[in-house]
């Protein structure tokens, strides 16, 4: 009770000033008192109002319009419950009993948030929002911590229309912690948090490297195709940076840009949205109508015809053809390559050579500009391109077996020197070993057609990634036609392939995977004991944390140490000395 009088005392002051010299009242003054005043008394009968931040400005107003102190105290008294008093003293009551502070407070926190996200009423929180007239108090600070910083994204992501949770979130978002929105229903309801969680996503992207590729790059393209919106705003910031800087795009890092756009593209093409008008425009395609008539038809339709191609190949087999980045599209690229490198692909022989110069055109010829004018045109590799292509396709088309394969070893060897007969061949290998007749012509555990991509790894880096992902691929395959000692000595050959790539700077993705294929324990023992005794043979310090946790595991297991041999068990021991020096491990 004495708390309740504390806080009127200094209204009753005020009060007792006013009645000294009481004001002439009529009855629509007296009228509106009563209703203040009632409006008041169902405040103050609200449990625990005494804990409301805004008690004093309630108590303020009951007084000026007449309301008296004895009323407030008792109303206020009557509905005071206590409860966050109540829960502090049972925090304190656990604390005392031995439960850490830490523990106590997740407890209280956890147990809160559930409550706010059962009965939380957008129409209340925009009116609570309304009536402060600014920024409450209360809200920036609650924003300055992480667990209330999570919940309030939750109840965006629920309540996407609430004016008050979409300002908190920008005001999340203004304060620095715009990493922390990862829903992509939360970032893509205003402009500017969206901008600035695009931009570090795009951030991360760069900085985290190739490790972290691909889980940034899928971050990346969700957020981008939330919807039309988000894709034609992210699509036209990155085909900005990219047209900006495109003169030095290699030294300034701006292809990244194009990249990133592009894979974009694919994947909301994959979700079936149509994309080729935008992809089209962003390129300045229509500034070349005849160019735009033909990209547009194949790409809409999803398949080359040989009208579009032969309008094409007139147009860049002219004098002053078209600039060639208008057909350095990656849908439209594909389809070149898979014209090509498919098995079941039946090129027209009368029309073959026009498809094969767009797609050497497109992937050799560079332009020089001078500003926006075009002062050169370089052509110096098309001619041995087209002939590369032309080599490796009709070594491939010929659907050889193994051993046959290793007359044509050399000159293929030397096409794949050429990034877009690389991916071609890489394409290639991919569809012919997958399918069920296969291993009818090729009874070999360890095929030709899986060697060749070693040389794609030593001559091409940045097909590492798509040389990787074909072999877990291959891997996570299950060949049933084929003898179990047959399936394992495949196995072990696309490990070996795995491993040399790991020879050649692909460390973390590879040893990761195997890490999970050996926890998964779904794979044959004795596949991770043979990747394990190769590592052994080729690592040497210094070594990084990453490395350590992945593959220290794998040295531990009881069924691969025993097989070590003793230089083995030596490199082993070098190993874990140098994780202990250095605090690698406990």
């Amino acid at each position: 009770m004495l708390l309740f009088k504390f806080i009127i005392l200094k209204f009753c002051i005020k009060k007792k000033k006013m009645e000294e010299e009481p004001p002439v009242k009529d009855i629509k003054m007296e009228s509106n008192d009563e209703r203040v005043q009632d409006e008041c008394h169902e405040l103050f009968k609200s449990g625990d109002y005494i804990m409301e931040p805004t008690i004093f400005d309630t108590i303020k107003s009951y007084f000026m319009h007449g309301g008296e102190p004895s009323r407030v105290v008792e109303l206020l008294s009557e509905n005071y419950s206590a409860i966050a008093q109540t829960v502090n003293l049972m925090a304190e009551w656990l604390i005392g009993l031995g439960t850490p502070v830490q523990d106590v407070q997740v407890m209280v926190e956890n147990h809160l948030k559930s409550l706010i996200m059962k009965n939380f009423d957008p129409k209340k929180a925009d009116s609570i929002f309304t009536m402060e007239g600014g920024v409450p108090q209360w809200l920036t600070e609650i924003i300055e911590h992480s667990v209330w910083r999570k919940m309030l994204f939750k109840l965006a992501e629920m309540h996407p229309s609430c004016l008050m949770l979409n300002f908190t979130v920008k005001l999340i978002s203004d304060s620095g912690f715009e990493k922390e929105i990862s829903s992509v229903a939360v970032a893509s309801q205003q402009v500017e948090v969206f901008s600035k969680v695009f931009k570090t996503s795009i951030v991360k992207f760069i900085e985290d490297g190739i490790e972290l590729q691909d889980n940034n790059l899928d971050e990346i393209i969700a957020l981008a195709c939330r919807g039309e919106h988000t894709y034609l705003y992210s699509q036209i910031l990155l085909n900005s940076i990219y047209d900006r800087n495109k003169q030095d795009c290699h030294n300034n890092g701006s292809f990244i840009a194009k990249r990133i756009s592009q894979e974009i593209d694919l994947a909301a093409r994959g979700k079936n949205y149509n994309t080729t008008p935008y992809s089209l425009a962003l390129n300045d395609t229509p500034m070349y109508p005849r160019v735009y008539s033909s990209l547009d038809s194949m790409l809409t339709k999803n398949a080359l015809n040989t009208s579009d191609i032969t309008n094409l190949f007139k147009l860049y087999s002219s004098d002053g053809p078209p600039p060639v980045s208008l057909i350095r599209n990656s849908r439209f690229l594909d389809m070149l390559i898979n014209y090509f490198f498919e098995p079941t692909a039946k090129p027209n022989p009368e029309h073959k050579d026009k498809y094969l110069f767009l797609l050497a055109y497109a992937t050799t010829v560079c332009e020089i500009y001078s500003g926006e004018e075009r002062v050169s045109i370089l052509k110096d590799s098309l001619e041995i391109t087209q002939n590369s292509i032309h080599i490796a396709y009709n070594i491939c088309q010929e659907n050889k077996a193994s051993s046959d394969l290793l007359g044509d070893l050399s000159e293929l060897f030397k096409a794949i020197a050429h990034p877009v007969v690389a991916i071609g061949v890489l394409r290639w290998v991919e569809l012919i070993i997958v399918d069920p007749s296969y291993f009818k012509l090729n009874t070999d555990g360890s095929p030709i057609h899986l060697i060749m991509l070693d040389e794609i790894v030593h001559t091409h880096p940045l097909m590492h990634k798509r040389v990787f992902t074909l072999l877990n691929k291959l891997f996570s395959t299950s060949f049933t036609d084929l003898d179990n000692l047959i399936q394992i000595q495949f196995k072990k050959t696309i490990i070996d392939r795995m491993i040399f790539l790991m020879g050649k700077g692909y460390v973390i993705p590879v040893l990761a995977f195997l890490n999970r294929c050996w926890k998964d324990q779904d794979t044959d023992i004795s596949l991770i004991r043979h990747f394990v005794m190769e590592i052994l043979e080729m690592i040497g310090p210094p070594y990084s944390q990453k490395f350590v946790s992945l593959f220290k595991p794998l040295i531990d297991n009881d069924y691969i140490k025993t097989f070590l041999k003793a230089d083995q068990r030596k490199v082993v021991q070098e190993f874990v000395d140098y994780c202990k020096e250095n605090n690698l491990i406990d």
